[in-house]
């Protein structure tokens, strides 16, 4: 690989991993751990579950042992499709929802995304790649893609790779 194909390559690669590289969270709890029943989390669910909030589940899904945070998610999913704005749990739920966000899109939940009248959205996404053999060759991938949400049904999307062999 001549140099200008390698500082092109890095160039490459810092720019994706300045865009998308700090949106990933190494501390982010494992979402198959079970979940502490004395945490804030747990109670909460707990006690909107058995004020039936989640129509799908009842207070004996606590009953069975413990519950892993993608289980709890199940259960929050479900009050967020059922919930009001106007609720007086409204706080409480919106703070799970931010907890458990990751879990949340897992489970297929998707927020109707609605655009400030003059404000378009724009999601930045991507991923890199980079490999080093043991007789000195390298080689990597860079990947980035971005929609620009610029109306209710307007959207704008474009993406590209990049690979060096």
């Amino acid at each position: 690989m001549t140099d200008m194909k390698k500082a092109l390559f890095l160039t490459v690669c810092f720019a994706s991993l300045t865009l998308t590289g700090f949106a990933y969270n190494v501390y982010a709890p494992n979402s198959f751990d079970p979940v502490n029943p004395k945490s804030w989390d747990y109670q909460t669910v707990q006690s909107l579950c058995r004020e039936g909030k989640a129509p799908s589940y009842t207070n004996d899904f606590f009953s069975r042992g413990s519950v892993t945070r993608y289980e709890l998610a199940s259960v929050i999913k479900d009050m967020l499709e059922h919930h009001q704005t106007g609720d007086a749990d409204h706080a409480a739920l919106m703070k799970l929802k931010k907890e458990y966000a990751r879990e949340l899109e897992a489970l297929g939940y998707k927020e109707e995304k609605k655009i400030p009248e003059g404000k378009p959205i724009l999601e930045m996404s991507g991923d890199g790649r980079i490999r080093y053999s043991s007789d000195g060759r390298v080689d990597g991938r860079v990947r980035t893609g971005g929609t620009w949400h610029l109306g209710d049904s307007t959207d704008v999307t474009a993406g590209g790779d990049a690979e060096i062999r």
